[in-house]
């Protein structure tokens, strides 16, 4: 009896392990903003209702503390796996976001971002709390969850896949960082390019212009309008963002199996 209780106990620290991974780095759950207290007590619930649900193991787990501390170490990885790939949609927002801060002027000017401890451009914190509020209408946060739910149907515990094509494809979703980044900044982008080419004609024809003095109010101004007449764009562009991101992570799951 008393060994059997040993064996759940070791299960469900494991089954902590893989969501502890999640909680450090999905957005949204990964965040500083959010205590490490509510992390820690949200990994134990999860694992307090997931681990009676799996099926019986094998085998014992290993008694020694080293072989257990490796199961461990590997399934902290394959939740943080999962928060890595969903994390990669506010990469792509910080790369649009630069891109666009670039263009209307705002190059030197960054916005310290609590939630991910690091200096955020203007335009792409704007895009970030955006992306933040619509994971959250779209129940995103209860989606990650599920995924790493699914993630015992194809990888059970200690199965860590270690078949190189898995993390070359996980590297190769990495270059949808660009793509989307992008695609978010097309739109600021192309009327920026509009706007330097009216200037410069108009340099030309006006001479008497101080371009230099006249440009920044007029790109701040162009940048300003076009992303308050383009936000519904946006909305539907982090909303194909967000479907691609969690068809990636299917992917990936399916790919550990």
């Amino acid at each position: 009896m008393v060994i059997a209780e040993i064996e759940i106990l070791k299960l469900f620290l494991l089954v902590f392990a893989r969501f502890g991974g999640l909680m450090v780095s999905a957005p949204v759950l990964g965040s500083q903003n959010f205590p490490a207290i509510a992390k820690i007590g949200l990994a134990g619930l999860a694992a307090l209702i997931i681990t009676p649900t799996l099926p019986a193991l094998p085998g014992p787990l290993p008694a020694e503390a080293m072989p257990f501390a490796v199961i461990g170490a590997e399934e902290f990885l394959i939740g943080l796996l999962v928060g890595f790939v969903m994390g990669l949609v506010f990469a792509a927002i910080q790369l649009g976001g630069q891109i666009m801060d670039m263009q209307t002027g705002f190059g030197m000017m960054n916005v310290f971002n609590p939630a991910m401890e690091t200096q955020f451009p203007i335009f792409g914190f704007l895009l970030f709390i955006l992306g933040v509020m619509y994971l959250l209408v779209i129940q995103g946060h209860h989606l990650m969850i599920r995924a790493l739910i699914a993630t015992y149907e194809h990888v059970p515990i200690g199965g860590i896949p270690t078949d190189a094509d898995l993390y070359f494809k996980l590297a190769s979703m990495g270059s949808l960082i660009f793509v989307d980044g992008i695609m978010l900044a097309a739109p600021v982008a192309t009327a920026m390019l509009l706007a330097y080419l009216t200037m410069g004609l108009l340099g030309r024809v006006v001479p008497q212009i101080q371009l230099f003095v006249v440009g920044f109010p007029v790109t701040i101004a162009t940048g300003l309008i076009v992303i308050a007449f383009a936000m519904g764009v946006y909305i539907e562009i982090l909303d194909g963002m967000f479907y691609r991101s969690f068809g990636a992570v299917e992917q990936l799951i399916k790919a550990m199996g």
